[in-house]
């Protein structure tokens, strides 16, 4: 494999950085970015780090302000009678 530094010829560099600009300005026109902005956001991203940013600590746990809409049913009061003939009918079974 040959080295990286060998693959640039010292007098190809003007003519590449040449067609370089023009392919930039090319794909800038139109897109209402100037060259200053467009290079500003290459910086940008090549500052950034990669990794991810710290994570904020979780807020502490607080109380629902809010009372919750789903509640237990009150509870029903069963006539006896009512308990004694389902229990007849489990013994049937």
């Amino acid at each position: 494999m040959m080295p990286v530094e060998s693959w640039l010829k010292p007098e190809d560099v003007p003519e590449l950085a040449a067609r370089a600009t023009a392919m930039i300005d090319a794909a800038l026109t139109g897109s209402g970015l100037t060259r200053e902005t467009y290079w500003s956001a290459v910086r940008k991203g090549y500052n950034t780090p990669y990794n991810d940013p710290p994570r904020k600590r979780p807020l502490p746990a607080q109380a629902n302000a809010v009372a919750s809409a789903v509640t237990a049913p009150d509870p029903v009061a069963v006539p006896a009678a009512v308990i004694a003939a389902l229990a007849a009918e489990v013994r049937a079974v």
